[in-house]
């Protein structure tokens, strides 16, 4: 496809009237102008090189509807209110969300009322959406993470095959993959997969100038992480690979004078928007988190990201590294490793890969928590409570977990991230009744009537809603406006979704006897050996001590002619051994420090006489 598309409005003059900037970031201009000449387009750019705006600037300039299929809710959530900010109009569609909400989301997108749309992969199959397809106004598709596309990728989603075949019922309408995580083989499999010729595909740099990377290996690790946070200044986030870690670092780190919290997917969600909050307004300086806490987030000046024990592979370091510096300013990212860590990474890997009568046991207690009959369930959402999921099969929750992801690589299900989803409201019934309610009803009129005075087109849109806000109004207590708003859904007055931080799995298929559940082995032999590769890779990079850390991970991601960066830790103790002079400090806060370590450890090897 090479037609150029229709423009109502010129890109510059969109970046400037919905963001307010006067020009475009590095790459970003040539995949917005490779898009409006009707491309298709597969786009690499690195953490923090502004993808979003490659897919909402051109959608803009058409004027016709953008489909967006991204498969973490997290990240569609804030993308939708940071785009409804901007005056632009945005919904999404999501594993978890009401039949009345979806429809209704899908009536107002067909009728040309929203500029995206974002849906999470799985509902790309849903009998729904194929029916109000043909009539979408679409003018682009955009294809977020597009590494979950291919089996190559560090984070396959069954779902994303799906993609395919909507390009198949649309014809016509250009398509644009992006990632920040693509080595040549996983961007020659997604270009495979949606039929993007290789001539289109553009790279940004994935080299971060900003980004000192330092690797520091030791047995105190506690003492490198309060020398880091001592002398580097400004917001930080402490990368853990469990929940108890973040709250036994965020602990120590307190009882040291810093402030610090932690953020993990178990916290209830008002605690998790309030820690969030108070670190993007400068009132914590420090969040020590989980994997969970960082997607989405838009913090320029985050200028220290430090990881306490690897991650499983160098997709995940350097996604999680590249929150550092956004602003352009220096930013450093520490990866602070220690004896047994190797151990336990391979002990991890090893565990997610159950056994096939585990995962039968997970499926079944899914069926059975939830009461769903053979043969029905089909696209309904379930929460997944891995803690009773646990508790019914005998099995930790990460066996379950990783349980759950081996049937969603069958097919049968999509996991959703546990994300924070607010209450929704959406009446359904006809006005005329609604205000007949209102007016007879003494009981339940009163919640009817707070919550029209409350949210304006509740008939055409569902809105956030907060149970304790009208509770105030109305003079009842939150949980008698939980079961009231309950009693109005029965009655078909209105759709009801009560607020939820738990992950879900919406069934792709009817439920199957888990007796007869199988798993393609050959599927589960090669993700585990992708999984082994990519581990191996990891630590291959934390062992290493020669050749800049830089130019290794960009070689890794197959970036061409990388140069040395000068200033991560290999580059400086090349420097050293040279005998050369450094006027460069940017890593003099670990790297003073460990010179430090080096020169005790040999002062006291000489005392015990283990030196000549």
């Amino acid at each position: 496809m090479s037609a150029v598309l229709p423009i109502r409005f010129r890109p510059y003059d969109v970046l400037q009237r919905h963001w307010g900037y006067a020009g475009f970031r590095p790459g970003q201009e040539s995949i917005i102008r490779s898009v409006l000449s009707g491309n298709d387009t597969l786009a690499l750019l690195p953490t923090g090189g502004g993808k979003s705006l490659c897919y909402q600037v051109p959608a803009l300039a058409m004027g016709r509807l953008c489909l967006v299929v991204s498969p973490l809710i997290a990240l569609m959530k804030d993308q939708v209110e940071g785009l409804r900010r901007r005056g632009v109009n945005a919904r999404q569609i999501s594993s978890g969300m009401r039949w009345a909400e979806i429809d209704n989301t899908l009536e107002a997108a067909a009728n040309g009322k929203l500029d995206f749309l974002y849906v999470s992969p799985e509902r790309l199959g849903t009998e729904v959406f194929k029916a109000r397809l043909k009539r979408l106004p679409l003018g682009l598709i955009a294809v977020d993470e597009a590494h979950c596309i291919s089996q190559w990728g560090y984070d396959f989603r069954p779902a994303y095959l799906q993609v395919a075949e909507l390009r198949e019922a649309v014809p016509g309408v250009p398509v644009i993959a992006l990632t920040a995580t693509a080595t040549a083989e996983v961007a020659r499999d997604i270009m495979d997969r949606l039929g993007i010729p290789p001539r289109n595909l553009i790279r940004g740099s994935f080299a971060r100038p900003e980004l000192v990377l330092w690797v520091s290996r030791g047995e105190d690790r506690m003492g490198r992480l309060l020398r880091i946070l001592d002398h580097v200044e400004g917001s930080s986030i402490v990368y853990m690979r469990d929940r108890k870690g973040t709250v036994r670092i965020a602990r120590f780190l307190q009882q040291q004078g810093h402030s610090a919290v932690a953020y993990h997917a178990g916290l209830p969600p008002r605690e998790r928007d309030a820690i969030q909050q108070d670190w993007t307004a400068g009132a914590v300086r420090c969040v020590v988190a989980t994997n969970a806490f960082g997607m989405g987030i838009d913090k320029a000046d985050v200028r220290s990201v430090i990881h306490l024990e690897p991650p499983p592979d160098l997709e995940s370091y350097y996604q999680e590294a590249g929150r550092g510096g956004r602003d352009g300013r220096t930013a450093y990212a520490f990866l602070l490793t220690g004896p047994g860590d190797e151990d336990r990474a391979w002990e991890r890997l090893r565990g997610s890969y159950p056994t096939l009568p585990e995962v039968r046991r997970t499926y079944q207690a899914v069926a059975d928590l939830h009461g769903i009959a053979l043969g029905s369930g089909l696209g309904e959402s379930y929460e997944i409570d891995l803690t009773a999921l646990a508790a019914r099969t005998k099995l930790r929750p990460a066996v379950v977990l990783n349980a759950l992801k081996a049937i969603e690589l069958s097919g049968l299900l999509a996991l959703s991230d546990g994300a924070h989803s607010p209450s929704r409201v959406l009446m359904r019934a006809a006005p005329a009744d609604v205000y007949r309610l209102r007016l007879q009803d003494v009981r339940l009129g009163p919640l009817v009537e707070a919550l029209l005075r409350l949210h304006g087109g509740l008939f055409e849109e569902a809105a956030i809603i907060d149970e304790a806000r009208i509770g105030r109004l109305t003079g009842m207590v939150p949980e008698r406006v939980e079961r009231g708003l309950e009693e109005l859904e029965r009655m078909g007055i209105l759709s009801y979704r009560k607020r939820s931080d738990a992950p879900s799995a919406t069934l792709l298929a009817p439920r199957l006897d888990a007796d007869r559940l199988t798993l393609d082995p050959q599927a589960l032999r090669l993700r585990q050996e992708r999984a082994e590769q990519r581990l191996q890779a990891m630590l291959a990079y934390v062992r290493g001590s020669e050749g800049c850390r830089m130019v290794r991970l960009l070689t890794y991601f197959d970036e061409p002619s990388p140069q040395p960066c000068g200033r991560c830790d290999a580059c400086v103790a090349d420097t050293r051994r040279r005998g050369l002079r450094n006027d460069d400090r940017s890593a003099e806060p670990l790297a003073a420090y460990e010179r430090d370590v080096e020169a005790e450890r040999y002062d006291e090897d000489e005392r015990n006489g283990l030196r000549p």
